[in-house]
């Protein structure tokens, strides 16, 4: 039987493919800590929910013209935290990239109160989303 911790952050990967943004506030706790290394204003280490909506989703999506795709590769947890292969594809001006990345999760109380990603291949990804 799966964790229930991974089921959390399926959950928050389904809710982010089906645009369910009130699910997705429901996963992420009120004062998270995302740490994203793509540049600002789609990324960076962001404090608060608010923030990480803010940046993460609706200026992502704004760059990218709501083209991403995410789907979960495969997640692993304990009690306390998941770590998730995740596969995505983007496009940024007139450009096209897919590729993976490690996603990092700490949860308590079902809600996710930290994140940290780590792109399979940061220079092109940075390169990508800059």
């Amino acid at each position: 039987m799966e964790h229930d911790i991974a089921k959390v952050i399926r959950e928050f990967y389904a809710a982010r493919e089906r645009g369910d943004r009130e699910r997705i506030r429901e996963v992420l706790s009120e004062d998270i800590a995302w740490h994203d290394p793509y540049p600002p204003p789609h990324g960076g280490d962001l404090s608060g929910r608010e923030a990480v909506l803010r940046d993460v989703f609706d200026a992502a999506a704004q760059l990218t013209n709501g083209t991403t795709r995410l789907w979960v590769e495969t997640v692993t947890a304990t009690d306390r935290h998941a770590a998730a292969v995740v596969g995505w594809s983007s496009t940024v001006r007139g450009k096209t990239m897919s590729s993976r990345e490690l996603a990092v999760f700490h949860v308590e109380s079902g809600r996710i109160i930290e994140a940290w990603f780590y792109p399979e291949d940061p220079d092109a990804a940075l390169a990508f989303f800059s």
